[in-house]
């Protein structure tokens, strides 16, 4: 993976920290637009850039806190195929959360299982209890019923 030159990096790296403070105001649609800034500046193929992950997961991140999980799940998906996506326990988790509320239950379950096995339980400790839940279901360390359905898909939230 080749480095950004610096006063791109620089200027990605601006646009990127005002998204993250839009989102920590909580205003995601302003953090999208800057995180949409920041993706146009990569050169293509954006594939080789670190940031890439970064700022698909963030724009990931600000469309499932605006319960928009199809876009993030997307977004989160897409991410996990830039350098070091698939290793990074939030990106993970994001994306596990967002499949799990569009009802994609078996790659909810690889999703969060692998989220879980990099962050442990104290990478959802934050998070709403049904996701834990689920994760715990899905690797029998909480009781649920054995599977009735085809698929890995054991308890059904709810």
């Amino acid at each position: 993976m080749d480095k950004l030159p610096k006063e791109l990096n620089q200027m990605v790296d601006g646009l990127c920290r005002k998204g993250d403070h839009f989102a920590t105001l909580e205003q995601y649609y302003d953090a999208i637009e800057k995180y949409g800034e920041a993706w146009d500046l990569l050169p293509e193929p954006r594939d080789q850039w670190p940031a890439a992950t970064w700022i698909l997961m963030s724009a990931g991140d600000a469309h499932f806190r605006l319960k928009e999980f199809d876009e993030a799940a997307d977004l989160l998906l897409d991410a996990r195929n830039y350098p070091d996506g698939d290793a990074n326990p939030f990106l993970l988790l994001r994306a596990g959360q967002s499949l799990l509320e569009l009802g994609q239950l078996d790659d909810a379950a690889d999703a969060l299982e692998q989220a879980y096995r990099l962050g442990g339980e104290e990478l959802f400790a934050d998070e709403d209890p049904k996701y834990i839940g689920f994760v715990k279901t899905q690797l029998k360390i909480a009781p649920g019923p054995s599977a009735t359905r085809k698929g890995r898909f054991n308890h059904p939230l709810g």
